[in-house]
């Protein structure tokens, strides 16, 4: 992700994907479509940027600052599943060391988070400020209502192709 800031198209909704099989795995309140794509990349994948892990209170009596910005966007994976070791997959640039996220029910990819040396950081082992999400990989849940198909008008690139590239 890069350094500039991102304007999400937050609201007060919360938006609900599941996975092809069904699974609830996503919430936010930015609809997916929103999210800024990567542009760079064969997959077109979604950044979904993540809340920090939450703050440790050292006393009960402890409060967290008032003097933090409220997050204008805010989204989480439920019911998922991380690869323990990465996978390397070619790209434009180069190759990227991939942590994928898979549902918790079918174990399909859903979405990857990559590598701290990606970023020519220090830091070792996965990100964990965004995930990006496959397209293809989810429906809103009320286009599992209404019992639409995933592939009208979405576009499909199956992890298989992306890592066969």
């Amino acid at each position: 992700m890069s350094s500039e800031k991102i304007s999400l198209a937050a609201s007060n909704t919360v938006y609900t994907y599941h996975c092809l099989c069904s699974h609830l795995i996503l919430a936010t309140t930015t609809p997916l479509p929103a999210l800024p794509q990567r542009h760079n990349c064969l997959d077109k994948a979604h950044i979904m940027p993540l809340p920090p892990p939450p703050m440790v209170v050292a006393s009960p009596r402890a409060r967290p600052k008032k003097d933090i910005a409220p997050m204008n966007h805010y989204g989480m994976l439920l019911s998922t599943t991380i690869d323990r070791s990465p996978e390397i997959v070619r790209s434009d640039d180069g190759f990227e060391k991939r942590y994928f996220q898979r549902c918790g029910r079918c174990s399909l990819a859903i979405g990857y988070q990559l590598d701290w040396q990606q970023s020519a950081s220090d830091r070792v082992g996965r990100k964990d400020d965004c995930v990006y999400l496959l397209p293809g990989g989810f429906m809103s849940t009320s286009d599992m209502i209404k019992g639409k198909s995933v592939d009208a008008g979405i576009g499909f690139v199956g992890v298989a192709e992306v890592a066969a590239v």
